[in-house]
Parts: structure tokens; C-alpha cells; sequence
């Protein structure tokens, strides 16, 4: 599932960033190639993450994951970037984001195909009629 396109990434960043992250040949334009590379990339690592709490594909896209896999594209298209380097940074809250939907902590949305999972917690019965107590 695309979980951004190319259009999210200019209104994201702008086209002139993202000429300056994928033009392998000069050409002043995006390459379509490169881009679209890091977009399955970031598509990859996302299903990674949600695929445990959600049923994919998902019917839509919710705001929030597009603009994390906005956040991830633009991460794998950006080579050799430090540490402290505001793309950098914006991918490590996404993959914080990524791990706070997978463990429950977060939903993406009420209208999304979460998986229904079930909790087991020692000394605790749920299940019984207390109402005979």
C-alpha cells in the first residue's frame, strides 16, 4: 500500500528539496526511479511495524501515516546526514511513532482495521459471573 506519493512529498518538502535528494544525473528534475525507491522502502518499514495491530492493506491512509512515511522517504533519500540533522531527528520520532502504534499505545485512527488482540493478566477473571458472590 502507498502510504504517501510524490505529490505528499512536495507539499511536505517542496520540489526543489526533492530534486536536490534524487537528480542522480543533474537533470533539475525528481527522479522518479530514486524517489519511488525510498517511498517502497518506507511502505516496507511501516507494514513492518503495524502489521501486528492492523489488518492490511488498510481501506485508506490515515493523515498520520502518510506523514510519517513522508518523514521515513525522506530519510532514505537522504545519504550520509548526522545525526543531529533535522531529517534525521523527524525519522527517529517516526519510527517512535511506528513503535508506539505497534505496541497499542497509540491508534491511527477509529475508522482504521485494528486487529483485535486480547490481555492476559495474572489474577484477574474477567470472565466470571460475579453477580453470585
Amino acid at each position: 500500500m502507498t502510504y504517501c506519493t510524490k505529490q505528499d512529498l512536495i507539499n511536505a518538502f517542496g520540489e526543489e528539496e526533492l530534486i536536490q535528494l534524487t537528480d542522480r544525473s543533474f537533470s533539475a528534475e525528481i527522479n522518479e526511479v530514486v524517489l519511488n525507491n525510498a517511498i517502497q522502502k518506507a511502505e516496507v518499514e511501516v507494514d513492518l511495524w503495524i502489521a501486528g495491530s492492523y489488518s492490511l492493506p488498510l481501506a485508506s491512509v490515515p493523515p498520520a501515516l502518510m506523514y510519517i512515511a513522508c518523514d521515513l522517504t525522506r530519510y532514505f533519500l537522504s545519504p550520509d546526514i548526522e545525526a543531529e540533522h533535522p531529517t534525521t531527528l523527524r525519522y527517529r520520532e517516526a519510527k517512535k511513532s511506528l513503535q508506539a502504534i505497534a505496541r497499542g499505545e497509540t491508534s491511527l485512527s477509529p475508522t482504521t482495521n485494528r486487529v483485535d488482540l486480547v490481555q492476559v493478566a495474572p489474577g484477574r477473571n474477567d470472565f466470571s459471573d460475579r453477580s453470585s458472590w
